[in-house]
């Protein structure tokens, strides 16, 4: 049977244990050994009986709480996990190694799609990748890349006074039209194999300010840099990252497979745009032929 390590970051988790435990139960249907650690702030070590309680309603995963030193306070929580990924990884624990936030849900749907497409992607010097959304009047909210990305020319001021033209990788398939990249590959986790895994710790991502250095113009804060994985290494001449995501045609249109969506379990990005005077937009309408 196949092995996965999970690492969930929580800070204070009692404020939202709700959303959690949603992100936990996702790994109950997974046909895999699964071990979820979850790394919470120190200041929250009063929480730990309470969480391991909590954690024990999933009997079939395997779960630890851990507390972070007082050392990893605020965002540097999401970097808490990173000796002890190093460690499952130098010592071949496990097949797949995954770091998310705990407000990301993370599908054995999702997953399957990672896992089709990891090695042919690979080939390419690409890898699957996601965009997040957020379920917000009656739409799925690609609030990351909340743009109408012209797929025949460039779209306008995605960083600043600053375009972006939207990569485009052919494949043969029979549902999937092609694979494409967004501006913003930034999902919330990253999902690594042992062979990733291995080039990932010894790379400048694994690192809380090297990684700042692979960015580029997207200045991701630190928190954000904890789940980048490899998707800044080695990235094939004329790119700007490795993350593409799958398009399907339907009705003259192309849009995102829905294995690739991946849920922000969370209501604060949509209304936000709304609040600035952004025109809410479903995904479906994310790429155009324009």
């Amino acid at each position: 049977m196949k092995r996965i390590w999970v690492a969930i970051t929580a800070h204070r988790p009692l404020d939202r244990l709700s959303t959690l435990l949603d992100t936990v139960n996702q790994y109950t249907k997974f046909p895999f050994k699964v071990t979820v650690c979850v790394y919470i702030d120190y200041d929250s070590q009063d929480s730990l009986e309470f969480l391991e309680r909590s954690l024990a309603l999933f009997p079939t995963l395997d779960t630890e709480i851990k507390v972070a030193s007082p050392g990893y306070e605020g965002w540097y929580l999401t970097w808490a996990h990173k000796t002890d990924l190093a460690l499952e990884i130098l010592n071949r624990r496990h097949d797949f190694y995954i770091y998310q936030e705990n407000d990301m849900t993370l599908t054995l749907e999702n997953f399957n799609y990672w896992l089709a497409w990891k090695s042919r992607l690979n080939r390419l010097g690409f890898e699957p990748g996601f965009v997040r959304y957020e379920e917000y009047q009656d739409r799925l909210v690609p609030f990351d890349n909340h743009y109408e990305y012209s797929l025949l020319g460039t779209t306008p001021n995605v960083w600043s006074d600053v375009g972006f033209t939207v990569p485009k990788i052919l494949v043969v398939d029979h549902e999937i039209s092609l694979f494409v990249q967004a501006a913003n590959p930034y999902y919330g986790a990253m999902i690594l194999d042992q062979a990733d895994g291995e080039r990932y710790i010894c790379s400048d991502s694994y690192d809380p300010q090297k990684s700042y250095e692979k960015i580029g113009i997207r200045n991701w804060p630190i928190a954000d840099r904890s789940s980048m994985g490899l998707a800044f290494e080695n990235v094939p001449n004329g790119y700007e990252h490795r993350r593409c995501v799958p398009l399907i045609k339907k009705d003259e249109k192309y849009i995102l497979k829905s294995c690739s969506l991946i849920k922000h379990n969370d209501y604060k990005y949509a209304p936000e745009l709304q609040r600035n005077g952004v025109k809410v937009m479903d995904y479906k309408d994310m790429f155009v032929l324009r």
